[in-house]
This record gives C-alpha cells, sequence and structure tokens, in this order.
C-alpha cells in the first residue's frame, strides 16, 4: 500500500484542481468567426488601439444577413458577409472584442450575464466599459468583464462577470472561438 501511496495522491491532486486557465472560458453559446481587420475600418481601430473595443452583431435587414460593429468611440460599419460569415457562432447576444490597457486580445458575449436573454444586449461607452440597460449592472472591458458597478437596491439574481471567449489575434485576422 505504501508504495501506491505517491501515485494515488498524484492521482487525487489531478482530479481535485478543477480551478484552471480554461474556466475562465465559457463554453455555454457555440463562438467561432474568423475576421479579418483589413476588411473593417472597425476592427482595424479597436484592435490597434489599447482601450478600445467593438460590438459585433447579426441583423437582417430587408431579408440580407450583415455584420454589425460599433466601436465604443461611435465608430460604425458593416462586416461583408459571405457563406462562411454567414454560418459564424457569435454567441447568445453578439461579441465584445477589443484590446485592453495593456494590449491583451479580449473576447466576451454581448448579451448581459445577469439577464441571460438574447434581446439583453449591452451598450458600450467610451470609457471601457459594458452597460445593462435593463438591470443597470457595469462591466469591466479592460479587467476581463468583472462587474464593475451595481445600482442601489438591485435585487439581482445571480451575480458574475461577462462570459468570456477565447480569442487569438495575429495582426490580421481575429479569431474567437470556444
Amino acid at each position: 500500500m505504501k508504495r501506491f501511496l505517491p501515485l494515488f495522491l498524484s492521482v487525487f491532486m489531478l482530479i481535485s484542481c478543477s480551478d484552471d486557465a480554461t474556466s475562465m472560458f465559457s463554453n455555454r453559446e457555440h463562438v467561432y468567426c474568423a475576421f479579418d481587420v483589413l476588411r473593417s475600418d472597425v476592427l482595424f481601430n479597436v484592435m490597434g488601439n489599447y482601450g478600445q473595443f467593438a460590438s459585433i452583431r447579426r441583423r437582417v435587414v430587408d431579408g440580407i444577413t450583415q455584420i454589425e460593429l460599433v466601436s465604443n468611440t461611435g465608430l460604425k460599419g458593416y462586416y461583408p458577409s459571405d457563406k462562411l460569415v454567414d454560418n459564424f457562432g457569435l454567441g447568445l447576444g453578439g461579441l465584445i472584442v477589443g484590446t485592453n490597457n495593456f494590449g491583451e486580445p479580449l473576447c466576451y458575449d454581448l448579451a448581459c450575464p445577469i439577464c441571460d436573454r438574447v434581446d439583453r444586449r449591452l451598450t458600450l461607452t467610451n470609457d471601457g466599459y459594458a452597460k445593462c440597460g435593463k438591470c443597470g449592472v457595469s462591466f469591466d472591458l479592460n479587467n476581463s468583464g468583472v462587474i464593475y458597478k451595481i445600482p442601489e437596491n438591485a435585487d439581482l439574481p445571480v451575480k458574475r462577470g461577462l462570459y468570456r471567449y477565447r480569442i487569438n489575434y495575429n495582426g490580421q485576422i481575429v479569431n474567437a472561438y470556444n
């Protein structure tokens, strides 16, 4: 039995350690997309400037699917749609992508995690926060999407930060996925 003790302890440690780096990322909604920043001035600006973010959401206008992008500085544009873009998974309410104040590319779900509904999208502010118009909670986009401010007397069903997704950015292609 003594000679199996180190093996048992090693297996126990592996099983009991669930607080790994992957736990901060959400698998709740399907996310997979790849955007070329050279095809969108909105993405080009937010990925090249620290502390800027943009919302990305699918919209159907006159029967045509479009990908709408709106930056926290007010810049608005549309990403060219094709068959590949039409099949992108953009999470529950859309995506928020950008570069935090330290130059790290980040991606979050655009839906409020407190309200947890498709139609409860966040509004980006020019100072790096996202706010829900329904529950009033603000989230810090530069700090991993944690709750920044809760309105007084708010009765929230849950208190959690933004749903976060993995992102790669190689200087030209923004790839968000889970």
